[in-house]
């Protein structure tokens, strides 16, 4: 049922799928999708909460805080920009601005447990050294620092990070980490 709605939702758009057509897809009554779900809003809550849990959806990060960042950045990039986990967070997302229910569930059933997920991530790949751990501000920092980007190009332009943009990103964000002003930035006064 839930591979059934993701699909609709790529076939037809959110405003015409419908929890009937979510069942004829899917080869099942529409009552035993109202056994599960209240709405299609549920349905795709589940589906996005599906594809984010999944191991083989996020690759494994290589060796080295520059290139694990790298492709971390990359990999959000694309799953914002040429996936259907990303179609269903936008339309969630896009949902969530009208319903409060929606934002609370997103947050708090999906989006909540993702951040703890990625922050484990981020601080596997960006520890200074194996013997010391990262704080938890300072891995949401970084976090923030790291997907901010990739959601505001998906969501201005539709598409992803470019390769010069990622690294010059990451280059930046390692940087801040290890208190150092990046190339090109002029560095704080002291005296303000």
């Amino acid at each position: 049922m839930l591979r059934a709605a993701d699909d609709l939702l790529v076939d037809v758009g959110f405003h015409a799928m419908t929890v009937g057509a979510i069942a004829e897809r899917a080869g099942v009554a529409k009552q035993t999708i109202y056994r599960w779900w209240r709405s299609k809003v549920g349905i795709l809550l589940d589906v996005l909460d599906e594809d984010l849990r999944d191991p083989a959806f996020w690759p494994e990060l290589p060796r080295g805080p520059q290139s694990a960042l790298e492709q971390y950045v990359t990999h959000v990039g694309t799953v914002f920009t040429e996936s259907a986990t990303g179609r269903v967070l936008f339309v969630l997302i896009g949902h969530a601005l009208h319903d409060t229910a929606t934002a609370t569930a997103l947050r708090h059933d999906v989006l909540g447990p993702q951040r703890q997920y990625d922050r484990g991530r981020i601080r596997a790949a960006l520890a200074p050294s194996p013997r010391t751990t990262m704080t938890r501000q300072d891995a949401d920092q970084l976090l923030d620092l790291v997907v901010g980007p990739a959601f505001h190009r998906a969501f201005m332009t539709g598409q992803p990070l470019d390769a010069r943009f990622v690294r010059q990103l990451t280059t930046a964000v390692l940087a801040f980490r290890d208190g150092v002003t990046p190339p090109g930035v002029p560095s704080p006064d002291p005296s303000a």
